[in-house]
């Protein structure tokens, strides 16, 4: 097998682990996912779910990749090939729903979410209390919220949960701090998705050039037995 056989064939390898270390972090932003977004909105527990599935289908890929060049084995290479190309073509598919489908349907989930609870405060308080100390926030959109429904600001509303005077008070809602925490997890989904296309995309075409050196080899072998 020649040099650039070879070259390939240890680029391949490379790329696999890399493949398969970026398909892991996927895997676990997806049980990120499932245990903190999802605990706002059910709805999300199908993203979470195609968030790890994805990352282990990417695994096993990557996986399969490092056999087949392994042991050089040609229809190994083209299954994945075909595999990845179909890969690149699904999570394309999925950026641009996670891009486009974000401010309806996550949002929109956020949204609903947001009410029950509040609801729920009505008739007891502390729903929002997780919430409020974790997000360093107060009520769905402001402190205000608490007035309306005539209810005192609780102490997760203020710093250090000492109500102290209006100062000590956070006064941003924590819809909207939420949707910013989310929309920061999810730039990161999606550089560590197009890192993954660009890395599947180098491999499948490195998996091309060692799939054509081993059936050059073989023809070449095949004419010396002629």
């Amino acid at each position: 097998m020649g040099l650039s056989d070879t070259t390939a064939k240890h680029l391949l390898l490379l790329l696999n682990f890399v493949y398969a270390v970026l398909g892991l972090v996927l895997i676990g932003f997806g049980i990120y996912f499932l245990a903190y977004v999802t605990t706002i909105s059910i709805g999300e527990n199908v993203a979470g779910g195609l968030i790890i599935g994805l990352g282990v289908v990417i695994v096993i890929i990557a996986v399969f990749g490092c056999l087949a060049a392994i042991h050089e084995a040609p229809r190994r290479l083209l299954i994945y090939i075909v595999a990845v190309v179909l890969l690149i073509l699904t999570q394309l598919l999925f950026l641009s729903m996670v891009s486009h489908g974000t401010q309806d349907g996550i949002s929109g989930s956020i949204n609903e979410g947001f009410e029950k609870l509040w609801d729920a405060e009505r008739n007891e308080t502390g729903a929002l209390s997780y919430y409020e100390n974790w997000l360093h926030c107060c009520g769905v959109n402001s402190f205000e919220d608490y007035g309306v429904i005539h209810h005192a600001v609780p102490k997760s509303c203020c710093i250090d949960q000492k109500c102290i005077d209006r100062s000590s008070v956070y006064t941003v809602g924590c819809k909207s701090q939420f949707v910013e925490y989310l929309d920061d997890r999810l730039l990161v989904f999606k550089i560590v998705s197009w890192l993954l296309i660009l890395v599947e995309a180098v491999g499948a075409a490195f998996g091309w050039l060692l799939l054509t050196g081993l059936k050059n080899q073989d023809r070449r072998n095949n004419a010396v037995w002629m």
